[in-house]
Formats: C-alpha cells, sequence, structure tokens
C-alpha cells in the first residue's frame, strides 16, 4: 500500500514537472495572459462604443443671412497641466482642396507678399518635377479675407497663423504680411491648405508659420 502511494506521489510530482516546463519552455502562460487581455481591452472598447454619444444642435447664421444648423457633439480634451476639459466640435469634416507643408527660410515681406524659400516639401507639389531646394514660393495675402465679421455667427474666415516654439501656447493671428516682419530670416515650417466648408460649401485658405 505504501508503495502504491509513493507511486502516485511520483507521478503527480512528474505531471506537475513537466506541465511547468512546457509553461516556461513555450510561453503558455503569456499566451494566456495575452488572450485574456485581449478579450478585455476588446470589451472594454465595444463598451465604449456602444456609449451614447452627446449631440447638440445650434442654428447659426452665415454672412448671407441664412440659417446654418450644426451638429456638434461633446469631447474630452487635456489642458497644459492634465484636467479634462469637455468641449463641442462640428460632427461633420470639410473638404481638403489642397494641404502643402514645407520646411525653409522667409526671404523677404514686400506689398503684403511672403516671399519664402524652399529647402525641402514635407508634403505637396513638386514645381512640375523642379528641384524644391532653393525653389521661391510667394504667398499672396491680398488674396486673403482676414477679417471676420463678428455680427454673423457662422462664418469661417481664411487664417494668417505663427504658431509659437511652445507647443502650449496660444497661437497668433495676424492681419497683413507686415505685422509677421519678426519672421524674416528665420528657418520655418509652413502649412499652406484650402478647405471647402461642409455646411455651405465657401472655401477658405489657411497659412500657417510653425516655429517649433
Amino acid at each position: 500500500m505504501r508503495k502504491k502511494i509513493i507511486i502516485i506521489i511520483t507521478v503527480v510530482v512528474l505531471c506537475v514537472l513537466v506541465g511547468i516546463f512546457f509553461i516556461m519552455r513555450f510561453g503558455v502562460l503569456g499566451r494566456i495572459y495575452d488572450t485574456i487581455r485581449c478579450y478585455a481591452v476588446q470589451d472594454k472598447t465595444e463598451s465604449e462604443k456602444e456609449g451614447p454619444e452627446e449631440l447638440k444642435y445650434e442654428t447659426f447664421l452665415d454672412k448671407d443671412g441664412n440659417e446654418i444648423v450644426v451638429e456638434m457633439r461633446k469631447i474630452t480634451v487635456f489642458d497644459e497641466e492634465g484636467n479634462e476639459v469637455e468641449m463641442w466640435e462640428d460632427t461633420s469634416e470639410g473638404i481638403t482642396i489642397y494641404n502643402n507643408i514645407y520646411k525653409g527660410t522667409l526671404d523677404k515681406i514686400e506689398g503684403n507678399k511672403i516671399y519664402f524659400i524652399v529647402d525641402r516639401i514635407v508634403k505637396g507639389e513638386n514645381f512640375d518635377g523642379e528641384d524644391a531646394k532653393g525653389h521661391q514660393i510667394i504667398f499672396d495675402i491680398n488674396t486673403y479675407d482676414l477679417e471676420d465679421d463678428p455680427h454673423v455667427g457662422y462664418f469661417v474666415c481664411d487664417s494668417l497663423i505663427v504658431h509659437p516654439e511652445d507647443l502650449w501656447s496660444a497661437d497668433e493671428y495676424f492681419y497683413s504680411a507686415d505685422e509677421m516682419k519678426f519672421l524674416v530670416g528665420k528657418y520655418l515650417r509652413v502649412q499652406d491648405c484650402m478647405a471647402e466648408d461642409s455646411h455651405t460649401g465657401e472655401r477658405h485658405k489657411t497659412l500657417v508659420f510653425y516655429l517649433h
């Protein structure tokens, strides 16, 4: 009887050792953990998707006096101190007409025009096959409508913006090229884009100079 007990104990110990060997050798435990984690993440994601999106509708007047109904959803963002801040954003997306990004030096400003010497094209036109390096782009600010009408509830005007070195600082908006002469000689990243408003069908241009 004692011999049988010893044999049984020996078999049990061997089975345990073999099981441990397979777990360590083939990462079975890790796979089990990964599977459980995947299901947990999936369940969480699905539950978040199933949650009702908080929406509201606001009515504005465009510059011609027409009513524009805008659907807005509540979003949560984080401020520079890491605190959650609730905001509302338009649920519709504008249509991008073009979005060009360059790196280079602001050469000069004359007659409300900005002369920019391209060092590298990050995204956009290739100047009909010409070498980008040293190519000059002229941004004519006279073609921008920079005056926002405070009496109009819904009107998207063109924008001339300088984004500061500090990522948390607010963008600076300008209304003429002459106001930006402090950028002459600086190496910058420039984003030149045009979008079409999904509500009114109007197009607006944005020119942004990044200092960082």
